[in-house]
């Protein structure tokens, strides 16, 4: 199924004077009833101008009284029974106290205080609180979550949730509530419940029927349009929400109401029907609608095209075909979001359908998602839109938006997590990327960090002063989804001094752009590309110079200079060059300076064949263990892959993944959940396995068609660096549909020597409909097993019909058991029956 990815933002709700220490706790008095003073029940951490000696008191209702006197919290009784204690709370700084040997029918009073000019306002209340039971009826509940405001001031009461089965229990004093149930199971229906209720004085229970919900969604008069996505919440005044329902296609219902302030929000993401990973859509439609105050009985909104902003946008290959997500979130201006992805072709183009005057934001995710390119929040008027180009190469580092490597006294932080953005500045980065950084100066080493990810930092403590330093950073992306922008190396000098405040380093960022590549990000030998080189320093007014571009097509063995127009120059590729891999120079006025390379920048026009480079060798590949991969229809499948590798320098790593069709162009891949893990066996070997988990074949594959032959892609690296090898077809399996075989022998008992019917069928399991269909023209071996024997004989072959359906005849002849065995294809895997016992007589 699609992604859908969460981000949330936890808001601060400052506390009130009483809301510091007592909140929820269960405190005793401290005086005895002998004593003549009140009892101090706990102290409260007095709020930032309240002036201290100011008396906040309230009677509880019991005779009792509450005092708070510089921050000191009292109970007053002149007949104060020892030990009594007393439930204290805090809800939105209202501080709420209740003896805990009364019913909570306490009546709730506001404790007034004096301000500076001798006025008075309220500042806190002694509160009683109900218990108030919320459950989820008509429905079979697994999980839940419950939201509940306080309908005049929209005050939220956390509710707890986690239990599972229908209900819940919150404490709330009097007041009119507006209640939200959010149900959402997995593989289900998603459920938003909404009730109003008002709570007295005694505890109530609240009730939310499932079946009032009424399905919610967004049409478009497109009938080839459906659900491929969603997010639908309600949002409430001061910008708290109760979400999210939606998962996939899954409809999502909700309870018609009315309720000045609330909102239903709706996102949903519609393709072509039949859309999968394998088979991304063309068009995308990224729709919202509110249904603010009110929601109601037919809660579907309706949209046409012609009232929607229009735009396309062009997905480039990373050097080979892989999967991708475009995903979406609405900014409504809440703390919370959820990302809606679809799948789009790569190296092809997406028709985008938007509401228009909504912000996105957006996201592109390859592969596994581990790569992902940060795209430009976007709000589009109605109709045509300019179209937009993502995924350029070269693949390189950009500077992190909020900042990056930086100084401040003698610390310097290194941290550059964008190693692969696009050509067009696109913020870009890899979960898979391996980091490495070096910092020196005269000679004398101050960071050194190998093996990183981009999310780690490396810090270092340099000399005071001002110094010239030299910083080499190397970004290593072996990743089966990526091809281009292998290995990207920054060497740069700076001068840095030391200052009281955090300040960036001036780094001289050194972009590069190719003009001429097709949507493989590959270029042909008809016409020259051509290269723009650009140099900006960061945090610093110098000037700067691109004093050179060279190129190779030998991942960097050799290279040639290109002569310059301006910043510019133009190339006529190869014809023998796979990859051309790229390097750029520039130099500012400060005394800054740049080299960067990019290993396999582009693709060139030959077609890359397998790479050995050195001693480095894979054998033993085997997938499930030899045997086929038989998936169902059900999500959540896995299996496991491994080869061995050898070399006499050791292995470093290595990692495989799967693929139907040819090398460069596939029309199925999976890949490993993860990145394979290579165990050392010894000096010079070491088994690399990798895990294919998750997989879901009606949205990883979505069609029968991949069913059958696939080829295993497999490489290694040596422990030294020096040598690897690339096979592009290490080895074959096959992936297969899940098949069943039935049987069912009549009549039972029968007579010997008349006639007995034995009837079945072969089924398969349909990756397009999510159904078992049955598998024709099969032939398939009917058998016997005599009662006591322990082996199956074929009595005869029997293929089945048009439905998958078996039938033959035979005379009864002996106790014993029938079956029917089919021995399997490539495209699906054995299946046998159990046998059906028959009675001879």
């Amino acid at each position: 199924m699609p992604g859908t990815w969460k981000w949330n933002t936890r808001r601060s709700v400052g506390a009130g004077l009483c809301a510091a220490v007592l909140a929820g706790a269960l405190i005793a008095p401290t005086a005895t009833a002998s004593d003549a003073t009140p009892g101090t029940v706990g102290r409260i951490s007095a709020a930032k101008g309240t002036p201290q000696g100011v008396s906040q008191a309230a009677g509880l209702g019991n005779g009792e009284r509450l005092e708070i006197v510089d921050g000191d919290v009292r109970i007053t009784d002149d007949g104060a029974v020892p030990g009594k204690r007393y439930a204290i709370g805090s809800t939105n700084g209202a501080l709420a106290v209740r003896p805990t040997a009364l019913p909570q029918a306490v009546p709730a009073t506001t404790v007034t205080r004096p301000t500076a000019t001798g006025t008075t306002a309220p500042t806190m209340t002694a509160a009683a609180t109900y218990p108030v039971k919320l459950t989820i009826t008509n429905a079979d509940v697994t999980s839940k979550h419950f939201h509940v405001w306080d309908r005049k001031t929209w005050t939220g009461y956390s509710v707890d949730s986690d239990a599972l089965g229908p209900s819940s229990t919150v404490q709330l004093p009097p007041g009119d509530y507006f209640s939200v149930a959010l149900h959402s199971d997995w593989q289900r229906p998603g459920y938003i419940l909404t009730r109003t209720f008002k709570v007295g004085t005694a505890a109530a229970t609240v009730t939310f029927d499932e079946r009032a919900a009424k399905e919610t969604g967004i049409r478009v008069d497109d009938t080839t349009a459906t659900r491929g996505g969603s997010a639908v919440w309600i949002a409430v005044p001061g910008g708290d929400l109760a979400g999210f329902a939606g998962s996939g296609a899954d409809k999502v219902y909700v309870t018609p109401f009315s309720q000045p302030g609330a909102a239903l929000r709706i996102h949903d993401v519609l393709n072509q029907r039949g859309t999968t990973a394998s088979t991304p859509s063309p068009i995308r439609y990224d729709l919202t609608h509110t249904f603010r105050d009110s929601v109601p009985a037919a809660p579907i909104a309706s949209v046409t095209r012609a009232a929607l902003a229009t735009t396309v946008t062009h997905v480039r290959a990373p050097g080979t075909r892989t999967t991708a997500l475009l995903q979406t979130v609405p900014d409504f201006g809440e703390w919370t979001g959820v990302y809606v992805g679809s799948a789009v072709p790569v190296a092809g183009s997406v028709t985008e359908y938007v509401t228009p005057g909504i912000s996105y934001s957006r996201l592109l995710a390859y592969g596994t998602g581990e790569f992902t390119l940060s795209l430009p929040d976007r709000s589009l008027a109605t109709g045509p839109a300019a179209a937009e180009t993502v995924g350029e190469a070269p693949l390189q580092p950009t500077r992190r938006a909020g900042g990056g490597s930086q100084r401040q006294g003698d610390k310097m932080w290194l941290y550059e997590p964008h190693g692969v953005s696009d050509a067009a500045g696109h913020s870009g980065t890899d979960g898979r990327s391996v980091m490495s950084y070096r910092l020196t100066r005269s000679g004398v080493t101050y960071a050194q960090g190998t093996g990183m990810t981009p999310y780690e930092q490396l810090s270092a403590t340099v000399p005071s002063g001002t110094g010239t330093y030299a910083l080499d950073q190397t970004i290593s992306h072996r990743v089966p989804y990526r091809r281009l922008s292998t290995t990207v190396r920054n060497e740069w000098t700076f001068a840095s001094a030391s200052a009281s405040a955090a300040a960036e380093l001036p780094l001289i960022d050194a972009g590069m752009k190719v003009t001429g590549l097709d949507a493989s990000n590959r270029a042909g030998t008809a016409a020259p590309v051509q290269i723009t080189a650009t140099a900006t320093t960061r945090n610093s007014p110098a000037e700067e110079t691109v004093t050179g571009i060279e190129y190779s097509v030998d991942d960097g063995a050799t290279w040639t200079g290109l002569p310059l127009a301006g910043n510019t120059a133009a190339l006529t590729v190869p014809a023998t060059a796979s990859f051309v891999s790229l390097r750029a120079t520039a130099t500012d006025d400060q005394g800054g300076s740049v080299r960067r390379t990019v290993e396999r920048a582009f693709a060139g026009p030959r077609p890359q064949g397998d790479e050995t480079a050195g001693s480095t060798r894979i054998s033993n590949v085997s997938v499930n263990g030899g045997k086929g991969v038989a998936l169902t229809n059900e999500p959540l499948q896995e299996f496991k892959a491994k080869f061995t590798a050898t070399d006499p320098a050791g292995i470093a790593g290595g990692d495989m993944y799967l693929y139907h069709g040819s090398y460069d162009s596939p029309d199925g891949i999976l890949y490993g959940t993860w990145p394979a893990t290579c165990t050392k066996v010894d000096a010079t070997t070491a088994t690399c396995e990798a895990h294919f988990a998750y997989i879901a074949p009606r949205w990883t594959l979505g069609r029968n068609a991949l069913a059958g032959t696939w080829k295993v892609a497999a490489w290694a690296e040596s422990a030294d660096g020096r040598s690897h090898t690339d096979l592009h077809a290490a080895a074959s399996a096959f992936i297969q549909r899940d098949s069943t075989q039935t049987v069912n022998a009549s009549p039972e008992p029968v007579i010997k020597g008349s006639t007995l019917t034995v009837t079945g069928k072969l089924a398969r399991a349909n990756w397009e409909t999510g159904s078992y269909h049955g598998y024709t023209g099969q032939p398939v071996n009917l058998q016997f097993r005599k009662y006591g024997a322990t082996v199956y004989t074929t009595v005869k072959t029997v293929t089945t019909d048009s439905t998958g359906n078996l039938k033959a005849t035979v005379t009864a002849s002996a106790d014993g058991y029938w079956r029917y065995a089919f021995a399997g294809t490539t495209t699906t895997p054995a299946a046998t029956a159990a046998g059906d016992y028959v009675d001879v007589r």
